[in-house]
């Protein structure tokens, strides 16, 4: 493949990466909202009319579990998880992109295996249902392998961009890599 096919399909995937990313952040300020939104109703009902929603604490519980999924994918964009970079700045950057590819590699291999297991769970009859809504648990086992898939996508972007900078010879990218809030 020639060195300019490799960088628009590195550019599409960039685009497609920047559009889940923008669908990934609007879901998670919507759900922050709307848990939000429903655990006020909740403390309004319960301490000033006296009453209490009985559904709401499901609902809250059930948006809770994807907001972390859908926000881990949110932090996996610019590999902005916690991590800590020590042994990375004490490689020269010229060697730094060994380390920081087993360590994505290493990542890809756990998100396939989320995305396995996780489907695998998703499809078992085990699930119980909420005693309120009757709304079943597979929904937010679901979260587990859709989040996956995207953190995976991601940090295979992430990996491409690597591996087209090191052939590129180009080292000061991974002069940032570790570094938090620097892309």
């Amino acid at each position: 493949m020639s060195r300019a096919s490799v960088d628009r399909a590195a550019d599409a995937l960039d685009r497609v990466v920047g559009w889940v990313d923008l669908v990934a952040k609007s879901c998670v300020i919507f759900l922050v909202v709307a848990v939000t939104s429903i655990m006020l109703a909740q403390v309004f009902f319960r301490k000033v009319l006296n009453s209490s929603l009985q559904w709401s604490e499901e609902l809250s519980l059930f948006g809770l579990v994807w907001i972390v999924w859908i926000g881990a994918v949110v932090l996996m964009r610019n590999w902005e998880h916690i991590n800590i970079p020590t042994f990375i700045d004490l490689v020269p950057k010229k060697h730094r992109f060994w380390p920081i590819a087993l360590s994505k590699i290493a990542a890809i291999v756990f998100l396939a295996l989320l995305i396995w297991y996780g489907f695998d769970v998703f499809t078992q009859r085990f699930h119980g249902r909420s005693p309120s809504l009757e709304i079943s648990s597979r929904w937010a086992k679901l979260s587990i392998p859709v989040g996956a898939v995207f953190m995976a996508l991601f940090a295979v972007n992430t990996m491409l961009r690597d591996v087209i900078e090191f052939r590129r010879r180009n080292f000061d990218h991974f002069e940032s890599q570790g570094d938090p809030g620097v892309e």
